[in-house]
């Protein structure tokens, strides 16, 4: 690794969160299986990279959540540092509750996991570490705040972030000010459990979730919300307020931002943007598509940036639009990171 290259990283990720223009990109294990590899990455959209995952077991190690994407990942190490691009890996994810309990509620099972990460985080020249523990239960306080600190301590200086959930805010405590950002995932409010069409994610809904943990005392420099790059279709829907019967087109009704572009790109789809909610709704073809677009981003990163909020995440990098003018990364860039040149990069 590059110690001049890595310093330099280092010191924009800590230009970014300063300037409370943070826009993060996560790039996960699972963009292998669509093609999607480090060379696709338009390092100018963002100003860090968060790489998803690495799952820890309860003995205190840890391990690539996939070892298939072991040399794709070395190649985002690579790539990141070439382009002045910070990258953090997330430690965690939907099944990892478990092992973090475990760790969490034993000191020298702690020291071991901080250590493992440490090295791992060391070895690899990367610029930190994100914890994800979802939604961790109440009895999981002492724990948790625990390994917050542990994890900051141990961390030689390395950023630590963590990923946070509004139902768990009870048990984090005032050890999220240990971490140096806060993300916060506002969720998904459009499910095939909901009787009537709505919006998956408004600006109201990020403004409750920000809120939240604000009024706890969570600097609000340090609130990042996460941002869906990707639709959910429902069938047979005609419109916000509509019955519906279950999941429409696309993977389950999940529905990629860079495909949507490409279903609108034809008469079939009336899309449209909802003032009141800041969010899009496009109907056509026997469905109802709720999905966050240009207008809406831009409306959240606008809020974000006006209220002293850090900065904005989107989730994932693989399904942004590859035109940079149809690209939310960029969207939300020229609110947040407006002196960046977000034209296309040039191929050496």
């Amino acid at each position: 690794m590059n110690l001049k290259i890595l310093s330099i990283a280092l010191l924009s990720f800590g230009l970014a969160f300063a300037q409370g223009g943070a826009v993060i990109g996560y790039y996960p294990y699972w963009a292998q299986y669509s093609q999607f590899t480090p060379k696709n990455v338009h390092f100018e959209r963002v100003s860090e990279l968060h790489y998803a995952s690495l799952t820890p077991s309860a003995d205190g190690s840890i391990a690539l959540a996939d070892e298939t994407d072991a040399a794709n990942f070395d190649s985002l190490v690579t790539a990141s540092a070439a382009h002045y691009v910070p990258l953090v890996v997330v430690i965690g994810g939907p099944d990892a509750g478990d092992a973090f309990a475990a760790i969490a509620a034993d000191e020298s099972l702690r020291s071991a996991f901080v250590k493992n990460v440490s090295d791992w985080v060391d070895s690899r020249g990367l610029s930190g570490v994100e914890l994800d523990w979802q939604n961790p239960a109440a009895d999981n306080a002492t724990g948790y705040q625990a390994l917050v600190r542990a994890l900051k301590s141990g961390l030689n200086g390395k950023t630590l972030g963590a990923a946070v959930y509004p139902a768990s805010v009870e048990v984090y405590g005032d050890a999220l000010n240990e971490a140096d950002y806060v993300i916060v995932f506002v969720g998904d409010h459009m499910t095939t459990d909901s009787s009537t069409v709505r919006p998956n994610m408004s600006l109201d809904d990020v403004k409750s979730a920000m809120d939240i943990f604000a009024s706890k005392g969570i600097a609000k420099s340090k609130l990042i919300p996460v941002i869906a790059l990707s639709g959910k279709s429902f069938s047979g829907a005609t419109g916000f307020g509509s019955a519906h019967q279950g999941p429409g087109s696309g993977n389950d009704g999940y529905i990629p931002y860079k495909d949507l572009m490409a279903k609108f790109d034809t008469p079939d789809y009336k899309v449209t943007f909802d003032e009141t909610s800041s969010s899009e709704l496009a109907v056509g073809n026997g469905e109802a598509i709720v999905f966050s677009g240009i207008p809406s981003v831009r409306a959240i990163s606008v809020w974000i940036r006006d209220n002293g909020f850090g900065g904005v995440a989107l989730y994932d990098v693989s399904e942004d639009h590859p035109e940079a003018i149809i690209s939310l990364l960029v969207t939300a860039g020229q609110v947040l990171r407006p002196d960046v040149d977000y034209a296309p990069q040039k191929k050496k």
